[in-house]
Parts: C-alpha cells; structure tokens; sequence
C-alpha cells in the first residue's frame, strides 16, 4: 500500500470518521457504532485475539459504520493517517508500562500526541482515560504542552452499566477505583508533525461492513 490511508475510503458511507486506539473487547466501538450510525467509527488493537474479538461484536451487530485493525497503532498515527483526517480519538485505559525502562514505550508521549494533532480536524475531540492517576497527570501536561488542544474538561461517567464505556471501566468502576477522565478539544494551530512515510506496511482489517 503506497501513500497516506485516507480513513474514509474505508467505510461505505464517507461520514466523519473517529479512531479508537486499543479497543480492547470491543465494548466502545459496539456502542458508538449502534448509537452514532452519522459517524464512522475505526478501531486499531495490537492483540490479535482482541480485536477478533471486537471485531465479531461488530460483526454480531450488523453495523456498517465500524471497522477494526489488527496493527500497530504508533505507526497508523505518526505514520499512515493523513493531516486532519479524524473527528475524534478515543484513548481508553493504555497500558501505563509501569517499570521505569518501559515508561517510553506509553502510548501517550510528546510524539504520538503531536501527531494526534495533526490527524484531528479543528473542533475534534481527543478523549483520554485511566485507572492511573500519574499516567493520568502526565499525559495531561503533555498535551497541554503541544499547544493544539484548548484546556482540558472532565468527561463525567455514565451511571448505568450500560453506559459503561469499555469492559476496562465496568471492572475498575465495580471494584470501587477511581478513573480519571478528560476531553481535549484540537484547536486551529497548525501542527509541527508534517511528515508522512510514503511506503505503509500492511494492516489486517479483521470487521467487514456486510
């Protein structure tokens, strides 16, 4: 595959498109794709098990507005999607990598939150979660320190259990721990992040619309 991937080649219908990074069992892009049916929903989860997973949710759902990857998602974000081409991000519950020689590989670092700007559309959304209030804190600095999201805006929780956002939440939230949660709105500041390889490795789309 050559050149950058416009995501909304991808669906039938060529609505705003937001990506979910790590979906986990699925439990999100099932909710979002049956009750946001005007916007499509593309999901990356680095583990083959999961995302056939969520991928079978969806299949069980007969959505066509929900796709899942099985890839890399740093790659797919630094690398493959193209300026502004999302309307929303979804960062539920990422690995907090707890030993200090494994810190740089958190998803949620100064690179992939540059290119996180440069993928959103102005007026976007970027939407983070944890159970870790540190990892919570420090990405929070990070974006703030990028300069292209305003002011950071508590995103309230749902009450019911299914309003439960991902499977992640439900057992954390049952089990009486605290999850920190904010909204980040991209801004109209053009990003640094400019570059795009040209050569893109392939990536298995594991949910077809049918």
């Amino acid at each position: 595959m050559e050149g950058p991937l416009d995501p909304t080649t991808l669906f039938c219908r060529h609505n705003p498109v937001e990506l979910e990074i790590g979906t986990g069992k699925g439990m999100f892009l099932a909710s979002a794709t049956s009750s946001t049916p005007d916007r499509n929903f593309l999901g990356i989860e680095v583990r083959v098990g999961y995302a056939r997973m969520a991928a079978s949710r969806l299949a069980a759902l007969k959505t066509t507005n929900g796709i899942v990857l099985h890839g890399d998602a740093m790659h797919l974000v630094r690398h493959v999607l193209p300026n502004a081409s999302l309307s929303g991000l979804h960062v539920y519950f990422p690995d907090p990598w707890w030993k200090a020689r494994h810190r740089k590989r958190r998803i949620l670092n100064p690179e992939f939150l540059q290119h996180a700007g440069r993928i959103m559309q102005p007026g976007s959304q970027l939407h983070i979660w944890t159970d870790v209030e540190e990892y919570f804190n420090e990405a929070v600095l990070v974006v703030n320190n990028t300069l292209l999201f305003g002011k950071a805006s508590k995103e309230p929780a749902g009450g019911l259990e299914n309003t439960y956002r991902t499977h992640f939440e439900r057992r954390t939230r049952l089990a009486g721990d605290p999850v920190w949660r904010a909204v980040f709105t991209r801004n109209e500041k053009p990003s640094q992040q400019n570059r795009l390889v040209t050569k893109i490795p392939n990536y298995s789309i594991t949910s077809s619309q049918t």
